[in-house]
C-alpha cells in the first residue's frame, strides 16, 4: 500500500486529503478539552503520517531512531500518567522540538548528524521556509482536482483568482474600516453585518472548520517540504560545480571546488605544453586546535586555585555532614553559598572541561600523560565541590522542608555528576565522543525526571521530616499536584487531621477542573485523585 502512495501520480492529492483527515483528528482530540491521553494519539499518528507520505525520503534506522522516538512516547505519556504542571508545560514545549530535530534528522534535506549544531538550522529551515513554500502547493493541487475538465490556461486564471481573493483580504479589511470612519451613511449600511459576522463566528462548527483548515495545511506543507524541498540558489550552483568531471579546479568567485574533465594522454606521448597553475591555490586546513602549552598552562593555574579553595573547605566539609555547621553560618547562607559553587562547576570548569578535551592539539606521550592528569585533577576538584553543595541543600531541606525547586536543584547536581563521571572517563579513554554522550545523557535525565513522580517523592520527603521534627506545611502540601493526594490522604486520616481541610477544598477545585471532562482530557493521576478524595469526604 505504501509503495503505491509513493508512486501514484496523484500522491500529493492524497497526502493533503489526508492531512486533513489528521486534522480532523487533531481538533477533535484537543478543541477545548485539557490535554490529557489525546496527547500520546496524536503523537503516534504523526509519526505514522510522516512514514507513510514521506518514507523515500528516510535514512536507514539506527540505533539513535529508537531511542529517540522512544523518548518522544515517555514524555508524550506523561500527558496521560502525571499531574504536574510544571513538566505539562516543559514537555509541551520540548516534546514538539524533539519530533521536529528527529523528523529532520531522518528525512531532511541536509544530511546531518544527530549530534551536530547545524541539525537545529535545518530543522528550523523545514519547519519554516520549506512548509510555508507548500502553502501555495495545496491551492494548486485543489485547482488540479477541481478542474479535471479545464484546460491549461482555464486552471491557471481560476489559480491566480484564488490567490487574488486571498491576498485582497488585509486590503478590503483597511479599506472597509477606512471608508466606515469617512462616510456615516456608509458605516450604517455596514451595522447590520457585524452581528450576522458575530452569530457566524459562534456557531459550533466554524472554529473547529477554521481549525480543521489551518491544521491540514500546515500538516501538508510540513511533510511535503521533506518529499520536495526547495534548493536555494546557492546550494544549486555548488551542486552544478561538482557534477562536471573529475579533476577539481578552483572557482575564484566563490571559492568552492568545481570538477572539469582532463583528457589523458596517450601511452608515451609527451607534450610540450605547459598548463597554467591556478592563481590561488586551495588550502584545506583542519579543525581549530589550541596549542597544548597553553591549556596546560591554564589548567595549572587554575587547579591551584581549585585544590587551595578544596583544602580549606575540608576543615569543615565532613564536618556540616554531621549537622555541625561553620561558625557564623546559618543554614539558609551555607546553602547559598554551595549554589555559587554549583554555578562555578557548570559555568565554568564544564566549560573548561570541553574546550580541553574536544579543542587541544595532540602533544606527545609524556605531554598527554600531564594533559590528563591536570584534567584528572579538575573532575576531582569539581566533583568535591558539587559533593559540598549538595550536602549543604540536604541541610537547608531538613530545616525548611522539601519544595518543588530543591528537589530538581538536587536532580540537576546529581545529572552534573554523571557529566562528571563521563568527562573522567573520556580523560582517559580518548576515544568516547563526549558530545553524543552528553546528549543522550541529557534526553535520559529529563525523562527520568518526570517519571520519578517529584510530587509523590516531595510529599514522603516533607512526611518524614515531620516524623523527625514535628514540623510540616500542610497549605504547601495540598498544593502539591494529583500525583501526590493518595499519600496525603492516608497521611490525614492517620496522623495529620487537619490537613483533612486542605485536602476538601482541593477536592472543590478538582470537581470543578473535572466537571466537562471528555475522554480525550482522560489522566491517570487526576482520575486516582477523584476516588482518594471521595473516600477523603465520606471519612
Amino acid at each position: 500500500m505504501i509503495d503505491k502512495i509513493m508512486a501514484s501520480p496523484h500522491r500529493a492529492l492524497i497526502t493533503l486529503l489526508s492531512a486533513w483527515i489528521l486534522a480532523i483528528i487533531h481538533q477533535y482530540l484537543f478543541y477545548g478539552n485539557d490535554l490529557g491521553v489525546s496527547y500520546p494519539i496524536f503523537v503516534i499518528l504523526l509519526y505514522v503520517f510522516m512514514y507513510l507520505f514521506a518514507r523515500d525520503r528516510m535514512r536507514s534506522f539506527q540505533w539513535i531512531d529508537a531511542f529517540v522516538a522512544g523518548i518522544v512516547l515517555l514524555l508524550s505519556l506523561t500527558f496521560l500518567l502525571y499531574d504536574n504542571e510544571l513538566f505539562r508545560v516543559l514537555n509541551f514545549l520540548v516534546v514538539p522540538g524533539v519530533i521536529i530535530l528527529h523528523m529532520t534528522y531522518l528525512m531532511g534535506r541536509k544530511r546531518k548528524q544527530w549530534w551536530e549544531v547545524g541539525l537545529i538550522g535545518t530543522a528550523i529551515d523545514h519547519l519554516l521556509p520549506q512548509a510555508i513554500r507548500h502553502w501555495g502547493t495545496v491551492g494548486a493541487i485543489a485547482v488540479r482536482a477541481g478542474g479535471r475538465g479545464m484546460g491549461k490556461s482555464q486552471k491557471t486564471v481560476v489559480f491566480k483568482v484564488l490567490i487574488g481573493l486571498v491576498a485582497s483580504l488585509p486590503i478590503l479589511i483597511v479599506v472597509v474600516a477606512l471608508l466606515s470612519s469617512a462616510d456615516g451613511v456608509f458605516d450604517q449600511y455596514l451595522a447590520g453585518f457585524p452581528e450576522w459576522l458575530n452569530q457566524l463566528a459562534f456557531t459550533p462548527g466554524i472554529p473547529r472548520i477554521i481549525w480543521i483548515v489551518i491544521a491540514g495545511v500546515g500538516l501538508f506543507g510540513y511533510v511535503w517540504g521533506f518529499v520536495q524541498p526547495m534548493q536555494y540558489e546557492a546550494e544549486k550552483r555548488a551542486n552544478a560545480h561538482w557534477k562536471n568531471g573529475a579533476a577539481t579546479t578552483l572557482d575564484k568567485r566563490d571559492h568552492t571546488y568545481i570538477f572539469s574533465p582532463v583528457d589523458p594522454l596517450p601511452k608515451g606521448q609527451v607534450t610540450n605544453k605547459i598548463t597554467p597553475e591556478p592563481e590561488h591555490v586551495p588550502v584545506l586546513r583542519g579543525p581549530f586546535r589550541l596549542d597544548p602549552i597553553i591549556v596546560g598552562t591554564m589548567l595549572i593555574v587554575i587547579n591551584c586555585v581549585y585544590v587551595m579553595f578544596v583544602l580549606v573547605q575540608f576543615s569543615y566539609l565532613f564536618g556540616a555532614g554531621e549537622g555541625h555547621l561553620p561558625v557564623d553560618l546559618s543554614y539558609a547562607e551555607y546553602a547559598r553559598s554551595g549554589f555559587a559553587e554549583l554555578i562555578l562547576v557548570t559555568g565554568i570548569n564544564f566549560f573548561i572541561l570541553i574546550v580541553a578535551l574536544q579543542f587541544t592539539r595532540p602533544s606527545g606521550k609524556v605531554g598527554m600523560i600531564v594533559h590528563q592528569a591536570l584534567l584528572l585533577i579538575l573532575v576531582s576538584c569539581s566533583a568535591i565541590m558539587l559533593y559540598s553543595a549538595f550536602m549543604r541543600l540536604n541541610l537547608y531541606e531538613q530545616a525548611y522542608g522539601y519544595t518543588y525547586i530543591r528537589f530538581l536543584v538536587h536532580a540537576f547536581m546529581i545529572f552534573l555528576a554523571l557529566l562528571l563521571l563521563i568527562a573522567g572517563l573520556r580523560i582517559r579513554y580518548t576515544s568516547i565522543p563526549l558530545i553524543r554522550w552528553y546528549i543522550v545523557l541529557a534526553l535520559t535525565a529529563y525523562v527520568a525526571v518526570n517519571y520519578v513522580g517529584m510530587d509523590n517523592r516531595i510529599a514522603a520527603l516533607n512526611i518524614e521530616r515531620y516524623h523527625q521534627t514535628g514540623n510540616i506545611d500542610a497549605s504547601y502540601l495540598a498544593s502539591l499536584s494529583a500525583d501526590a493526594t493518595p499519600l496525603l490522604r492516608e497521611f490525614a486520616l492517620k496522623e495529620y487531621p487537619d490537613l483533612k481541610r486542605e485536602m476538601l477544598e482541593r477536592q472543590a477545585y478538582l470537581e470543578r477542573d473535572t466537571s466537562n471532562r471528555s475522554w480525550p482530557s482522560y489522566n491517570v493521576a487526576k482520575h486516582r485523585a477523584e476516588l482518594e478524595m471521595s473516600k477523603l469526604r465520606t471519612e
